[in-house]
């Protein structure tokens, strides 16, 4: 059993010295392990004294199993995989791959040669200095969200005093606009309107072989280029009901009610460990049912039609999945679509659309056509959100529609956005005013 002993130093901050028996060498001589625990300051002495001793038991067993946290011993690289291991059953498999990928690309590499009690802060701040020539600022967060956690572990474990991470300062992007990317509710209704729009596509001149193996040369031609309506559903859907990418991904036939304009989100698509594939949603509050836009219905009316006609002419060859009316966005042959397709063609259907709006300057001005700003995909889901704000939905109802665990959730994440629409409060307060005072 281990000894914990209480001390209270002059400043009155109190610790506890824990002495843990490891058995004994073959001398005869008794092997022990030294810890000092720093206990809950504003706790009862009662409240102390326990947490120390769960403390105290907890580490006699990671000891007794073979681990051994000695952060002057112990290399980095050792308790990063150690801590990766630790916490794989309690995150979702994607999020467990995506630390994985971000430790071994750059985290480990550059930390290799360390102990974990010699980190400092300074190295840390020096290691993300390394990245800003490579990676945005949002990636750069997700390495300093990653080491901070394996640090925060090391300092529960009393491996280290401080986590070095806490005051590291990281360094900022002078050619990035820090905060969420999302259109405004104006640029929301100028990105549907550019999905009804016909481009010219040139392609430049190429080889080609005809069916007989023979090679010919195929001179520059334009084609003129509209946007299926497939993907015009998969936008619509997640500016207007703000469905996560994975979330509208995995819709089926058999989640869409057209009769009564209601839309279920049951699953997911995301990484799993049989790669990319069904899993559950990301919390309890994502399974939800979310009304369908009127303005949504004609497009999901027509895509079906094209979808049935699509599904007949392929016959035994279809590859689409048959459960639950089929995939609702699919490859050319029913199979379910890729993940990073979406992505693709938005960003390319935005740049396509902005070269449109630099190269018809008059016609965009008469249509009231502006360039928009190239945000990510998951931009449309923050669009979602500053849009049913702007048009005074209510926090609790656009926390539902979203799917956050909590309104505090959604708070944390949109205050900025919903911040700059604050102004429009006023002006309808004073409107108000005017006419009642």
């Amino acid at each position: 059993m281990a000894s914990v002993k209480r001390v209270e130093h002059k400043s009155g901050r109190v610790v506890y010295r824990i002495v843990i028996c490891q058995g004994y060498d073959k001398q005869g001589n008794k092997l022990v392990k030294n810890l000092t625990y720093s206990v809950n300051q504003s706790a009862t002495p009662k409240q102390q004294e326990k947490e120390a001793f769960k403390y105290a038991l907890d580490m006699e067993d990671k000891i007794k199993y073979g681990y051994d946290f000695d952060a002057e011993k112990m290399s980095f690289e050792d308790f990063a995989y150690k801590w990766l291991e630790s916490v794989k059953d309690n995150i979702a498999y994607g999020t467990y791959t995506g630390y994985k990928q971000v430790l071994e690309s750059r985290i480990i590499p550059y930390f290799k040669g360390y102990k974990v009690a010699y980190i400092k802060t300074p190295h840390i701040e020096a290691f993300y200095k390394t990245l800003v020539s490579d990676y945005s600022t949002g990636t750069i967060k997700r390495f300093a969200n990653v080491l901070n956690l394996i640090f925060k572990t090391a300092k529960r474990y009393s491996m280290i005093e401080n986590n070095p991470c806490q005051d590291a300062q990281k360094p900022k992007r002078k050619d990035e606009d820090e905060g969420l990317k999302f259109f405004t509710p104006k640029q929301g209704l100028m990105f549907m309107k550019s999905l009804d729009m016909s481009y010219e596509v040139t392609y430049k001149g190429h080889k080609r072989i005809d069916d007989t193996g023979k090679p010919y040369y195929v001179n520059d031609y334009v084609e003129s280029y509209t946007v299926p309506t497939q993907y015009k559903v998969f936008f619509a859907i997640s500016l207007f009901c703000g469905f996560r990418k994975g979330e509208t991904l995995a819709l089926h036939w058999g989640d869409i009610d057209l009769k009564n304009k209601k839309i279920s989100i049951s699953k997911s698509v995301g990484m799993t460990e049989n790669g990319f594939d069904y899993k559950e949603p990301k919390t309890k509050q994502s399974v939800r049912t979310v009304t369908i836009p009127d303005y949504i219905l004609p497009l999901l009316k027509q895509y079906r039609m094209e979808y049935m006609q699509t599904r007949f002419q392929h016959g035994t060859a279809w590859r689409g999945d048959m459960n639950n009316g089929g995939n609702l966005f699919i490859q050319a042959d029913g199979k379910l679509m890729g993940h990073t397709t979406p992505y693709q063609y938005f960003t390319k259907h935005l740049h396509r659309y902005n070269e449109w709006v630099q190269n018809n300057p008059n016609k965009a001005k008469v249509e009231n056509l502006e360039e928009l700003p190239i945000i990510p995909l998951h931009g449309l889901r923050h669009s979602c959100a500053t849009l049913l704000n702007s048009i005074d939905v209510n926090i609790i109802a656009i926390s539902k529609t979203l799917g956050h665990s909590t309104c505090s959730t959604t708070m944390n994440i949109y205050a900025h956005s919903f911040e700059e629409q604050q102004e429009e409060v006023a002006v309808k307060l004073n409107e108000f005013l005017q006419i009642h005072a």
